[in-house]
């Protein structure tokens, strides 16, 4: 039950990957071409935009940051710069002071011209005090405890109350204010101011109000519109609180703001912080959509060159499959009428060049195929031809055969045993080589054959034949046919003389695996130029008699053993004629019918 399990899970889990493999593995062209190119295009997109995106982020990231920290610290330094003149004018207003000893000597004068004296001195050395800074806007005195300034050098408003200046930084006796409306009546400046609490030697406790014009609204929008973006300065006490900020839709006045760190995100705004030589904190805002702004830029630049490029892929794709599958189509066609046996040639012009190469070599293969049936039938043809010549030529050998046989019954009835010995060797040699003897050639036979041959040779001639044949297994494998008798007619008929010696040996080469077959003679031999032209392949008119016979042994070891086979011809005028014959040795079981 089990392994039942086992085997219905393994083919539900092959059948799901076999449907897996259909789905996604496309066989079509067209299709690996879709693929690929929506593949190579979503690639090249996605690290295209990766890459931008990181690029314009670190950019912007850095410029906007680095110029709002610069930003930010030029205002310092211009604050820190009001707030010393500042500091330094209520050092004079101190009773240690210029302004301030003048004070002091006031209150303990009783004349009234002294006082006046001293008054109109008090007002000269203010007025001298704003003038060396043109910045310099309201500078007084102010009574606490009946509410009333004194020495203001411009005329002050009717519901000013100190009380109400937004403390930004400062100890208990000196205070630094955030930027706000000026105290004097025909002023709407924005400006900073100190206050300072002084005490005379009479024990009389005066604050000392200095005022300074300050540019910052001016610097925001210089700003802001130089970048094209809504910049905002807040001012914050040491409790976070929020003393002026320059847009109030962004924090108002009272807020709390506490930041960690010199730059960050807080809510919907980029910050950066800095802290001023006199504790004050200042922190210049920027909305996240206009420091995003350049990305979404680029986001909208990315989102149409995409589009462009999948327009331009799509119309590649069309372009390639009207390039590509139309000449496919076309060869499909012909390939499909040519299985159909039209043989016709068509010209194409696809108007790519390795298409219309293929084309034409496909045209080359039409015309070379019909070459060959061409050929074919012509060599049938002459097949045909040669089978009725060669009946018609065994019709002599036939009647030839049939008398050799009538007078070999004759010589026996008439006792004559040579002729009779004679024409039975005859007989054997002949229908050994006409091929009616359905026996596989072996070495055995050839060797016989050639005896017999030789027999009947030493009837007619005076020479010696000795044959030295080693004995073993290799007589009974199989040799090509008819390839012994030829050299030795040869050797007999052209290379001997009377009284002259042949010796054949026969023997095997076990390590080797072949025989080796030496026929050797001690005639009249050959001459180089006939020794040349027996070397040859190809028949010459030239070649007879040796030639004949060798062209012809040649043929049934090339058909017989391929290009395994060797024969050798040595032979030295007036000295006699070597063949040497080096066959491969071939078991029973490899035989090959000739």
């Amino acid at each position: 039950m089990k392994g039942n399990r086992s085997l219905k899970a393994a083919r539900s889990k092959k059948s799901f990957m076999s449907m897996l493999r259909q789905r996604f593995v496309f066989s079509s062209l067209r299709k690996r071409i879709m693929v690929f190119l929506t593949v190579g295009f979503t690639g090249c997109a996605v690290l295209m935009a990766s890459v931008s995106y990181n690029a314009i982020y670190t950019m912007q990231r850095d410029k906007i940051k680095t110029s709002m920290a610069f930003d930010l610290y030029q205002q310092r330094s211009k604050l820190n710069q009001m707030y010393n003149n500042l500091l330094q004018v209520t050092q004079q207003m101190t009773p240690e002071g210029t302004v301030g000893n003048l004070m002091e000597t006031y209150i303990y004068t009783v004349d009234t011209y002294s006082q006046r004296i001293l008054s109109r001195d008090i007002s000269y050395n203010i007025g001298l005090i704003t003038f060396s800074n043109p910045a310099m806007e309201l500078v007084m005195y102010y009574n606490p405890a009946s509410g009333q300034a004194s020495y203001s050098n411009l005329p002050l408003r009717g519901d000013f109350k100190l009380q109400s200046l937004p403390n930004v930084a400062g100890m208990e006796e000196l205070k630094y204010q955030s930027p706000h409306k000026s105290l004097c009546r025909f002023s709407d400046d924005l400006v900073v101011s100190v206050t300072r609490e002084v005490r005379f030697s009479d024990g009389t406790q005066l604050v000392v109000y200095v005022e300074a014009r300050t540019d910052i609204p001016a610097d925001m929008n210089s700003l802001s519109a130089s970048l094209n973006m809504p910049y905002a300065l807040v001012f914050t006490n040491t409790a976070g609180v929020v003393t002026y900020s320059s847009n109030p839709s962004a924090f108002g006045n009272g807020e709390q703001l506490l930041l960690n760190g010199e730059s960050g995100t807080t809510g919907e705004y980029v910050w950066n912080r800095t802290t001023g030589d006199y504790g004050y904190s200042m922190t210049l805002l920027l909305p996240v959509s206009s420091f995003n702004h350049e990305l979404y830029t680029w986001k909208n630049h990315m989102l149409w060159i995409l589009a462009i490029a999948l327009l331009m892929m799509f119309t590649i794709t069309l372009l390639l499959r009207r390039l590509i599958n139309r000449p496919f189509r076309l060869i499909e066609k012909e390939m499909r009428t040519f299985g159909k046996g039209y043989m016709g040639t068509r010209q194409y012009h696809t108007g790519i060049d390795e298409f219309d190469r293929l084309f034409d070599q496909f045209n080359m293969m039409k015309r070379q195929i019909q070459q060959l049936i061409m050929d074919v039938e012509q060599k049938e043809k002459r097949r045909h031809q040669l089978e009725i010549e060669k009946l018609a030529y065994q019709i002599n050998p036939h009647f030839l055969m049939n008398t050799l046989n009538s007078v070999r019954w004759l010589a026996a009835m008439h006792k004559q045993e040579e002729i009779e010995k004679f024409v039975s060797s005859l007989i054997i040699l002949l229908n050994y080589n006409l091929g009616k003897s359905e026996e596989t050639a072996t070495f055995r036979s050839e060797i016989q054959i050639m005896r017999t041959y030789l027999e009947l040779q030493q009837m007619r001639h005076d020479f010696e034949v000795n044959l030295n044949i080693a004995e073993g297994a290799y007589l009974d494998s199989p040799v090509a046919r008819f390839i012994l008798q030829p050299i030795v007619e040869n050797a007999v008929c052209h290379g001997l003389d009377d009284n002259g010696r042949l010796e054949i040996i026969v023997s095997p080469d076990e390590t080797a695996q072949l025989v080796r077959i030496i026929i050797r003679d001690d005639g009249k031999g050959l001459s180089r130029e006939t020794l040349a032209l027996l070397q040859r392949d190809t028949p010459d008119q030239q070649q007879t008699g040796w030639g004949i016979g060798l062209r012809y042994v040649r043929s049934m070891l090339e058909s017989f053993y391929g290009y395994q086979a060797r024969m050798a011809i040595e032979s030295t005028p007036n000295q006699g004629t070597t063949v040497t014959l080096n066959l491969p040795y071939l078991h029973p079981r490899k035989e090959r019918a000739i």
